[in-house]
C-alpha cells in the first residue's frame, strides 16, 4: 500500500484532499465513511470492507477511518478507497472529551466511560475522530462495533457537524452484554440506548439481532433496519476453485470437518473439540480450524488452552489450526462439513458462505441470525449450545447423509453482496433525502 495514500490525522492538521480522478467525476454522490478499530480478520471488519468496496464500485466516494492500520485486511483496501488513521490520545483526555458536547448523555456516560477502571480500546481515538468530522464532514459515517457506535455519536455531537450517523449492531447484544466480565459493560445499556436514539439510522445484521436489541435495551423495534451482512461475492465460485495445498484436502478418503473464526470465547471451540473427539472414536475424521491460531500476539491464552485440550482428548494427529486465510472458500468447497459451535452470533458469515460453496452445515441453535440462515433447520442440522454429544451426533448424521449440494448453493447464494449493497444504498438514499 503506497504510503502517500494514507492520511494520518494529527492534532491541528488538515486532512489531505483525495486526488483520485474517479471521485471528481461523481461529486453528486454522498460521501461515505466507515469507522473501524482496525482491519483484522474478524467478520465485522471483513464485512465492512466488503460493503465499502461495493459502494465505491457503485460510484460513491468512500473513506475508511481507522484507529490502526494493522491487520491482514489492510492490504486488501482497493486503491480507490481513501483512508485516514486516527491519532491515539491519553485516557484522561479522551474521557473528558466524551463529556464535551454531550450534556444530555452525561448521566449515562458516568459509569461505563467516565468512572470505568478501564476504558474501551477505541475511546482514546475519540478526540481525533471529532477532529476528523470537523475537517472532513462526510455525509454519512457508518460504525460497526458497539463501542464505536457510541463514540461516533459522541464525536458528531462534539464536532457540531451535520454528518449522519448510522450505527450497526453486529452481534446479539444481550449475549454480548451478559457473558462479558468487563465491569463497564454492566452499566452500558442506558448509554447505548440514549446514544443509539441520537443516531440517524440503526442497522441490525439479522432480524434476530434487531429483535434482541429492541427487547433488551428498550429501543423502538421500528427504528431498527435489518440489512444482512454482505456475505457471498459474485466470484465465490472462482475463489473456491483456487488451488489448496493442504494435504488433508488432496484425497477424499478421510472426511474433513471445518470451523472458521478466531478462537474467542463466543466460538466455544472446547465444545467443538469434545464433540469431534466423540466423532473420532466412531469413525476416522479430521478437523481444521481456520482463524488467527498462529498469531503469537493474540488469543495466546485461549490457543494454549485449546492445544492442551486437543492433546488431552487424544486427537492431536487429526486436528489442525493453520491460522488466518484470505480465502476460506477453498477450504469450504473441499470440506465434508462446516460446524459452527458458537454461544451467540450476529449473523454468521461462514454459514451462507459455506452453503454457497456446497458445504453442508451443522450449527448450534445460538442467539442471533444462524436460525434465519438455516431456516430453522431446513438447510442444516441445529443443536443446543454447549451440547457436545448432540453436536457429535449431528456431525455423524451430516457426514452420512449430507444435504443436496444444489439446494445448499441456492440458499447460500441468496445472501449476496449485491443484495446487501442494495440495502445500504437504499439506506443512504433515505438518509440524504430532503425533508
Amino acid at each position: 500500500m503506497p504510503h502517500s495514500k494514507i492520511k494520518r490525522l494529527q492534532p491541528g492538521a488538515e486532512p489531505a484532499a483525495d486526488t483520485s480522478p474517479a471521485l471528481h467525476r461523481i461529486t453528486h454522490h454522498q460521501r461515505l465513511a466507515f469507522l473501524l478499530p482496525n482491519l483484522g480478520g474478524g467478520g465485522v471488519q471483513r464485512n465492512a470492507l466488503i460493503i465499502a468496496s461495493a459502494l465505491r464500485a457503485r460510484g460513491y466516494p468512500v473513506e475508511l477511518v481507522l484507529c490502526s492500520e494493522k491487520g491482514p485486511l489492510f492490504q486488501k483496501i482497493p486503491d480507490a478507497i481513501s483512508r485516514t488513521i486516527l491519532t491515539r490520545h491519553s485516557d484522561w483526555r479522551s474521557r473528558l472529551h466524551a463529556a464535551s458536547g454531550n450534556p444530555l448523555l452525561l448521566p449515562a456516560l458516568t459509569l461505563p466511560v467516565l468512572a470505568a477502571g478501564k476504558s474501551s480500546k477505541t475511546l482514546r481515538f475519540l478526540p481525533s475522530l471529532t477532529d476528523y468530522l470537523r475537517r472532513s464532514a462526510p455525509d454519512i459515517l457508518f460504525a460497526a462495533t458497539t463501542y464505536q457506535n457510541i463514540e461516533a455519536v459522541l464525536a458528531r455531537n462534539a464536532s457540531g457537524v451535520n454528518t449522519r450517523i448510522a450505527v450497526t449492531q453486529s452481534t446479539n447484544f444481550s449475549s454480548w452484554h451478559q457473558v462479558s466480565r468487563e465491569w463497564r459493560r454492566r452499566h452500558l445499556i442506558p448509554l447505548l440506548r440514549h446514544s443509539y436514539r441520537q443516531a440517524d439510522a440503526i442497522i441490525a445484521v439479522s432480524n434476530a439481532v434487531a429483535d434482541d436489541l429492541a427487547g433488551y435495551t428498550g429501543l423502538d423495534r421500528a427504528s431498527i433496519s435489518t440489512i444482512y451482512t454482505p456475505l457471498v461475492p459474485e466470484d465465490i465460485g472462482e475463489r473456491a476453485s483456487e488451488a489448496l495445498d493442504h494435504p488433508w484436502f488432496q484425497h477424499n478418503d478421510v472426511p474433513v470437518v471445518l470451523a472458521v473464526g478466531r478462537p474467542g470465547r463466543a466460538k466455544d471451540y472446547p465444545t467443538l473439540l469434545r464433540a469431534f473427539a466423540l466423532v473420532h472414536k466412531r469413525r476416522r475424521a479430521r478437523l481444521v480450524i481456520l482463524g488467527e491460531a498462529r498469531d503469537p500476539h493474540k488469543n495466546r491464552e485461549r490457543i494454549s488452552h485449546l492445544q492442551t485440550l486437543i492433546s488431552e482428548l487424544g486427537i492431536s494427529e487429526d486436528v489442525d489450526m493453520p491460522g488466518y486465510t484470505h480465502n476460506p472458500y477453498r477450504y469450504m468447497a473441499r470440506a465434508s462439513l462446516l460446524v459452527l459451535s458458537s454461544i451467540y452470533e450476529g449473523f454468521p458469515s461462514v454459514v451462507p458462505e459455506a452453503m454457497a460453496c456446497g458445504c453442508p452445515v451443522v450449527s448450534t441453535r445460538c442467539p442471533g441470525g444462524v436460525i434465519e440462515a438455516l431456516d430453522n433447520g431446513q438447510y442444516g442440522r441445529l443443536v443446543e449450545v454447549g451440547n457436545e454429544r448432540a453436536m457429535a451426533e449431528a456431525i455423524l448424521a451430516s457426514l452420512d447423509e449430507p444435504l443436496a449440494r444444489d439446494k445448499l448453493v441456492k440458499r447460500g447464494s441468496s445472501y449476496s453482496v449485491a443484495r446487501s449493497s442494495d440495502g445500504y444504498e437504499s439506506l443512504v438514499a433515505s438518509l440524504t433525502r430532503p425533508a
